[in-house]
């Protein structure tokens, strides 16, 4: 699982382009604390992709893409950690 988060972030690092900055979703917000939480060892790599000025806020494109992508995380993660109050 955390050799295919990993791929997946670096994929969107290497896709994101363009000017038309959007906003860091509240998926990704989430996703993000919930990493830190479990898997600290891809919290620097996730943050380059998902953080507030990472690659993936470059356009509404990239956006929609790391937005799903964080949802889908996120619910990977809630299911191995489901105790995990950083996940809810």
């Amino acid at each position: 699982m955390f050799k295919s988060m990993i791929l997946a972030v670096a994929v969107l690092g290497l896709t994101a382009c363009g000017s038309d900055d959007s906003e860091q979703s509240a998926e990704c917000k989430k996703y993000l604390v919930c990493i830190k939480a479990t898997t600290p060892q891809i919290e620097a790599t996730a943050e380059v992709t998902y953080g507030a000025d990472g690659s993936c806020w470059q356009n509404d494109e990239t956006a929609r893409v790391c937005t799903a992508a964080c949802t889908d995380g996120l619910t990977q993660l809630r299911g191995n950690h489901p105790d995990e109050s950083a996940c809810k």
